[in-house]
């Protein structure tokens, strides 16, 4: 879901997905000196080869190297991803509830109602018009005799 986000590096704002962290100028900063840090590992020969095998940290079992940041086997990768997206959205979605859902927040707060049947003040969240099955009973029962006495027509 594409938001205003804040970078984290020069604080400024701007449109991003879940996982944007920084702008487009603090990104291809942060690209290059990453590049500069991968070359010199490189170098150094502590770089993993893609087409090794590296270890999953979750399950254990052994898996082909396809990037040199992977540490998952292809089945927990899936996994772990639902794991990390749900956790950050829960995140994010309890600091910005109010902005993201006013709808509900409204629903919410509707609090007490008035019974279409008897007339007693009852809280409801949803569109009920009876506090009671009771009442909802002998509304759907006065509305039926209305609508048969009637000829099927509802004064």
């Amino acid at each position: 879901m594409i938001q205003d986000r804040i970078c984290k590096q020069c604080s400024s704002c701007f449109r991003g997905g879940p996982r944007a962290y920084y702008c487009l100028t603090c990104r291809v900063e942060r690209t290059k000196i990453a590049n500069r840090e991968c070359k010199e590992r490189k170098k150094k020969g502590m770089v993993r080869q893609i087409g090794s095998t590296g270890i999953c940290e979750k399950c254990g079992k052994k898996y082909i190297v396809n990037s040199g940041i992977q540490r998952f086997c292809p089945d927990c990768q899936k996994e772990h991803t639902l794991e990390y997206d749900r956790l950050t959205g829960l995140k994010y979605y309890h600091i910005y509830k109010n902005k993201i859902n006013p709808t509900r927040n409204l629903r919410r707060q509707i609090g007490a109602k008035k019974c279409y049947w008897c007339g007693k003040e009852f809280v409801s969240h949803n569109k009920k018009m009876t506090c009671s099955l009771e009442c909802s009973n002998k509304r759907k029962n006065h509305l039926w005799n209305i609508c048969k006495n009637s000829n099927g027509k509802l004064k």
